[in-house]
């Protein structure tokens, strides 16, 4: 017997149990380098893990962290919890003893899923935090879940306004916050940007960025399993050559990664020649600013467009984009039904097409709430809009162009400055390869604009350099636009999701 998530509101049976349902049981769901699972062997595992999570003492509605490098297990155990109608907190194996101790304090957990690389560190983060979370291994039970396993059990009978996810945000903006995901978000999800995708069967879908970040969660598990497509996994760092390496390697045909990753990309010489990338359909983009001239150089090299689109954790995902074959270099699109999107003022006035503004979403996918932060929930989730932070212009066209973040704008000589806007034009000129733009005083104590830039191999930082780059950027912008001063750096301050933390540069 098959459940379906009609019948329980519990989103597991929709990404699972439905397609053992209509006969794909056989269809390959995960893939990696060493092994395979079907829909009906992962069904069989995942049943197993939430008889181990109930065996730990989890209840319905207790919350279950996961620090877990990307791998079959910590999906299994993920849509475990979710099936017995816990809350699993998928957390980045990156982070700090502090960091992740904040978060078990936030959250309170009952359980814990690692694997034996980073077992260790949590025994202790738990005693000090004062929650003894139970630490489940994955790696000692992994062979013992089929002999756990019952199909036949079906899942917890939930409220599709139940929490199903808590997922923290990557704290490119301060600390990270819990952000609370009910099952109707998680089932109403593939509705809006996953038809954009258009997943058949046939798709193995590649994501750089991890599962324990929101952006990789929707790629490599919520996206694919809602179509019935496979997710390749993958647990080590996404640098270039090991990207190449696995499009090469697992023939994927969409593949998913940020700005940062594909800059790196381009700057492999030959890769076009080198590997096999023929499988590829569909490249999506997400978590930065892509610039237009990436955009362009990408398509130039590889001849296929990358889908840029914007998403947040508040929003589970991406809600804004271009149709695949509609995509324009420093464009957005607009809105991706359900999703609504409007602009609004300082005052919080919507404002009338055309405008630039601060951008507010409306979607069935949205989040509920932070976790323990009734005030900063208030201020952000407001009669159903999303308050997002963004800045965005409107073309006449109705599409949309990516401005910054609130937070990041800034003023020179009592006129607004866009960070991304002076990004752009510095990146045209062949000496920066990344760069990042903030307000800083000058040395009459008045507000100017000042960049970081990382230069390109062959070019030295110089007082000549600067002065060709106040050249180059004078051609193009407003005069208090134009930087004023510039640090040469190696590298600039980015999440592990490689998010641009700005508010590093400004301190």
């Amino acid at each position: 017997m098959t459940h379906t998530a009609s019948a329980t509101h519990n989103a597991s049976a929709y990404y699972l149990d439905r397609h053992i349902h209509d006969g794909h049981g056989g269809h390959p769901a995960i893939k990696t380098a060493d092994e395979t699972l079907t829909y009906g062997e992962l069904l069989n595992r995942v049943t197993g893990a939430g008889r181990a999570l109930r065996s730990a003492g989890v209840k319905r509605g207790d919350r279950v962290i996961m620090v877990h490098p990307d791998a079959p297990a910590a999906v299994t155990f993920l849509l475990a919890a979710i099936r017995i109608g816990a809350a699993p907190v998928p957390i980045a194996t990156q982070l700090t003893d502090a960091e992740l101790s904040l978060i078990y304090v936030d959250c309170q957990p009952t359980a814990a899923v690692t694997d034996v690389s980073c077992a260790e560190r949590l025994s202790p983060i738990a005693h000090e935090s004062g929650f003894a979370a139970t630490t489940i291994v994955t790696d000692e039970l992994w062979p013992e879940l089929d002999s756990r396993a019952d199909p036949e059990e079906p899942p917890a009978q939930v409220d599709p306004d139940e929490v199903s996810l808590l997922q923290y945000t990557s704290g490119s903006t301060g600390v990270p916050k819990g952000v609370v995901h009910l099952h109707r978000g998680l089932l109403t999800l593939p509705a809006g940007f996953g038809r954009l995708l258009a997943l058949t069967h046939q798709d193995t879908c590649y994501s750089a960025a991890k599962m324990s970040f929101g952006y990789g969660l929707g790629n490599s598990v919520l996206f694919p399993m809602a179509a019935g497509a496979t997710a390749f996994l993958r647990a080590a760092p996404s640098d270039p050559l090991s990207v190449f390496k696995t499009i090469q390697q697992a023939q994927p045909t969409v593949v998913f990664g940020g700005p940062t990753l594909y800059r790196a990309m381009i700057g492999l010489a030959g890769a076009e020649n080198r590997f096999d990338l023929s499988s590829v359909r569909l490249y999506v983009s997400a978590g930065d600013a892509l610039s237009p001239q990436l955009f362009s150089a990408w398509q130039q090299r590889f001849s296929k467009r990358i889908l840029d689109g914007l998403g947040s954790t508040e929003c589970l995902h991406i809600f804004m984009a271009a149709s695949p074959n509609d995509a324009v270099a420093g464009e957005l699109g607009t809105a991706i039904a359900p999703y609504e999107i409007r602009l609004i003022g300082d005052n919080g006035e919507p404002l009338p097409p055309g405008s630039t503004g601060e951008l507010e979403v409306k979607g069935p996918a949205n989040f509920a709430r932070y976790w323990n932060r009734p005030a900063q929930s208030a201020q952000t989730l407001r009669d159903g809009w999303v308050r997002t932070g963004d800045v965005l212009h409107q073309h006449a066209s109705g599409t949309f162009s990516y401005l910054g973040r609130r937070d990041d704008m800034f003023k020179v000589r009592e006129m607004k400055v866009s960070p991304v806007e002076v990004e752009q034009v510095l990146l045209t000129h062949p000496a920066v390869a990344e760069c990042a733009v903030t307000g800083r005083l000058d040395a009459r104590g008045l507000p100017s604009v000042c960049a970081f830039v990382c230069l390109a191999r062959g070019w030295d930082g110089s007082r000549k350099l600067e002065q060709a780059l106040q050249r180059w950027t004078s051609r193009s912008l407003s005069p208090h636009k134009v930087p004023k001063a510039y640090e040469f750096v190696t590298r600039l301050p980015r999440t592990s999701t490689g998010k641009l933390t700005r508010h590093t540069l400004r301190t």
